[in-house]
């Protein structure tokens, strides 16, 4: 099961997105704080982090910026979570490093949509299916091989 961090100072969105993870087949850990979400990332390596784009760190960074310096944090997948819709809000979370941008409140369609661009850029791995080599020995007596695939997707 994939991993997926929530940072986010407020209980009731990070219950609500909790939630909407946990329904699309990740295991959740949430943060309240920079540090706390700073530390479980070096921790559990999560494939996932859902950032709130008010939480800073003590010397005023961003965490979407602060994940991206720390080791490791190039490779997850990173979106900016706020209330905040405008342009600048938006740019400023990209320019910081997020992956891509989520206004709350959560919804579900548009997470799912954003999960799956995520996984066609190639940076999210978690709930890709496997591809797998099978043996067929069909009715014809000779044996081939064939690829299929398995798993499921969110």
């Amino acid at each position: 099961m994939a991993k997926a961090l929530i940072a986010d100072p407020s209980t009731a969105a990070g219950r609500a997105a909790a939630h909407l993870l946990e329904r699309l087949g990740f295991r959740v850990a949430c943060a309240a704080t920079a540090e706390e979400a700073l530390a479980l990332i070096a921790g559990t390596r999560p494939e996932l982090v859902l950032a709130e784009g008010r939480l800073e760190t003590r010397d005023g960074r961003l965490l979407t910026e602060a994940v991206r310096k720390q080791g490791g944090g190039r490779d997850l997948c990173l979106f900016h979570v706020t209330a905040d819709d405008s342009a600048a809000s938006v740019r400023r979370a990209l320019e910081a490093g997020a992956d891509d941008y989520l206004v709350k409140p959560y919804d579900e369609a548009l997470l799912r949509f954003k999960l799956m661009q995520a996984r066609t850029r190639g940076k999210l791995e978690a709930g890709r299916p496997a591809l797998r080599l099978v043996q067929d020995n069909s009715s014809t007596g000779e044996t081939s091989w064939r690829f299929r695939v398995y798993g499921r997707i969110a």
